[in-house]
């Protein structure tokens, strides 16, 4: 219930969706030429069939590409449609097999790997493809009519036969359930139930029947504390309520064989939905159902033997489930169709996929990056340029370089370094992996936290999984943004606040919070520390210090909390400040502040400087040092 919407809009694209695999099937054939044909145009919903008008979405252009709705080739041709997996659709006729996925260049052409100009895409809720590809695939031949028109024909080969009857899936023969071994459930697998799209992640899974009159959802989440049945029932209601449902029927059930809660509600739209949750193993079900021909509570209770099939455990050796699951080895797979890259990231970890970013909740990460290399720059100098990062950015007994080694990834000669880092609370493990190719540099890097073994045994078999489409990221991109470190660490860049009347040279290494200069607080992060200006049009100076002050007060001489080092009355760009200094122990780790506060026209500016005592070398200091004396106001307040 708490995925309301979520859950309305995937019954709603769901069913646009498996629209185009449940369309009749047009069998008949010219009786003189025995030829399926289909005319369209661009821009038009108009089009024939075999003969017959009917109307279509309409045909666009995109990237000098005609895309069409996928549903006018079954109609047309009689071809079999079918969705796999995550956004995978599937296009059979006789012999010939094409594989496409949703918003990606990347397709098949039986065994041929083929590169879209235009990726597959919903549109209104209809899945448009490219005909030129699709019509391939079928054989099917591209001609121009009167006008604008288009006209694909298709001369059925004497040995294919009529095109069999498809429900839109893959019959799975033999299977009698459907579940997923990850997040370890099982349901019934009846007849004509589709399995659908949930956009890659597969603690939702989504379903339809073949006539299209039902929609099932299951969500698993992990949730660590026990609820009972009762439990269960008041979190459906008071989600239902939130959500301004009505309730039809609600009731628990905690003589079960797994306990459980069921509710019926009517949406704003009119739809009425069996909601049940269901806890078992330190892991939450939530299950959804609609009908849409249902007007009454009781109309669902035909669907009660399959939504009570559902099971919360998965038997790995039962060769009768189909298992939803993609995950091998506690792995599931990643992919940035941009830059043409997929790996393998432990399916537990949340996955940005746009910036390339991956996390486990007790802080392991994967992070990527990809930026034009420097002119001459090879493996071993580039893998110096790091080893001199981190001899710049972390004092001595913070460090140890475990060592270095050759290796291959997707194909080209790759260089591994391992290096462990202790910022104060724990020795972290950080492996990076290097490749360097057309052009591009690939960093590849994995940091496993003191305790999470098995992050870390899971390196080898993350970095032996990435492929690297290295022909479509050279097409895609042009100049990329270089990493040479030893270039860009003495660059810095003017930023200027007209509102708060300065300028500052910032470091081009550090990572913008907040850069917007003309809000009143300005944050950067760097290595082990974060720089950040606070300008506040009130207040005093005095003020300002004495807040400081307070806030720092050990009142019960903890000794890891904080401890005022120095207060000193100084001068700062021109005008009076006071500058005060702090050590303290955060989250385990050693730091110290400075704080610079100082005024000028009636508004206050504290300066604040962190930096973790494990990274306070003589480079990160002199840098803190010379971007603070780079602060001048501009006299434009």
């Amino acid at each position: 219930m708490g995925f309301k919407v979520l859950k309305q809009g995937l019954c709603a694209m769901l069913a646009l969706l498996l629209l185009f695999s449940i369309l009749p099937i047009q069998t008949a054939r010219a009786a003189e030429t025995d030829k399926l044909q289909l005319s369209l145009k661009v821009g038009s919903t108009s089009a024939t069939v075999n003969g017959k008008k009917v109307t279509i979405e309409r045909p666009y252009m995109e990237n000098g590409t005609v895309m069409v709705p996928l549903g006018v080739f079954k109609k047309t041709f009689g071809s079999t449609v079918s969705l796999e997996g995550n956004d995978v659709v599937k296009v059979t006729y006789g012999s010939h097999t094409g594989l496409m996925t949703i918003g990606s260049i990347s397709a098949w052409k039986d065994e041929t790997k083929v590169k879209l100009t235009t990726a597959p895409r919903m549109v209104s809720g209809v899945l448009m493809v490219p005909l030129r590809f699709v019509a391939s695939v079928l054989g099917a031949t591209l001609s121009n009519g009167n006008g604008d028109e288009l006209i694909i024909t298709l001369v059925p080969a004497d040995n294919e036969g009529d095109v069999p009857v498809d429900t839109g899936i893959d019959s799975e023969v033999g299977k009698t359930q459907i579940g997923n071994s990850y997040y370890r459930w099982t349901l019934n697998y009846p007849s004509g139930l589709i399995a659908g799209n949930s956009g890659g992640d597969e603690s939702v899974a989504t379903f339809s029947s073949a006539d299209n009159l039902y929609y099932l959802e299951i969500h698993a989440s992990d949730q660590a504390v026990a609820v009972d049945a009762d439990g269960l029932l008041e979190q459906l209601v008071r989600e239902v309520e939130l959500g301004s449902e009505l309730i039809l029927d609600r009731e628990s059930f905690p003589k079960a064989s797994v306990p459980y809660a069921r509710l019926v509600s009517k949406d704003s739209s009119g739809a009425l939905w069996e909601n049940r949750l269901i806890y078992a193993e330190g892991r939450l079900y939530e299950i959804y159902l609609t009908d849409e021909k249902a007007t009454n509570y009781k109309d669902l209770d035909k669907y009660a033997g399959l939504l009570s099939s559902f099971r919360p455990s998965f038997d790995t050796k039962d060769n009768k489930i189909r298992d939803l699951s993609t995950v091998k080895n506690g792995l599931s797979e990643a992919y940035n169709e941009d830059y043409g890259i997929s790996l393998q990231v432990p399916a537990a970890w949340t996955k940005d996929e746009q910036h390339f970013y991956y996390e486990s909740k007790q802080g392991s990460h994967l992070s990527v990056a990809i930026t034009s290399a420097p002119a001459g720059s090879t493996l071993e100098s580039w893998a110096e340029e790091l080893k001199t990062n981190t001899q710049e950015n972390f004092v001595a007994d913070a460090y140890v370089v475990k060592g270095s080694m050759k290796s291959e990834i997707s194909g080209v000669p790759a260089q591994i370094s391992e290096t462990q880092l202790n910022f104060g609370n724990g020795w972290t493990t950080e492996y990076q992996a290097l490749v360097l190719k057309n052009g591009y540099r690939y960093y590849f890097e994995y940091v496993t936290p003191a305790g999470q073994e098995d992050d870390k045994a899971k390196f080898k078999a993350i970095i032996s999984s990435i492929d690297i489409d290295f022909d479509l990221l050279k097409e895609n991109f042009g100049r990329l943004a270089s990493d040479d470190y030893k270039t860009i660490k003495n660059k810095t860049i003017t930023k200027v606040s007209k509102r708060y009347g300065y300028a500052i040279d910032i470091p081009r290494l550090w990572t913008p919070n907040q850069d917007v200069f003309e809000t009143q607080l300005v944050e950067y992060r760097f290595i082990g520390g974060r720089f950040q200006i606070n300008s506040k049009s009130e207040g005093s100076v005095d003020y300002a210090v004495n807040m400081l002050k307070d806030s720092y007060q050990n009142k019960n001489n903890d000794p890891k909390g904080p401890r005022i080092e120095s207060i000193v009355e100084s001068t700062f760009a021109g005008v009076p400040a006071t500058i005060l200094t702090v050590h303290q122990i955060k989250n385990g780790v050693p730091l110290r502040s400075k704080h610079v506060v100082f005024g000028k026209n009636e508004v206050v500016y504290t300066i604040t400087v962190t930096l973790n005592d494990a990274n306070a070398t003589t480079e990160q200091q002199a840098l803190l040092d010379k971007t603070l004396q780079s602060f001048r106001f501009t006299g434009n307040e």
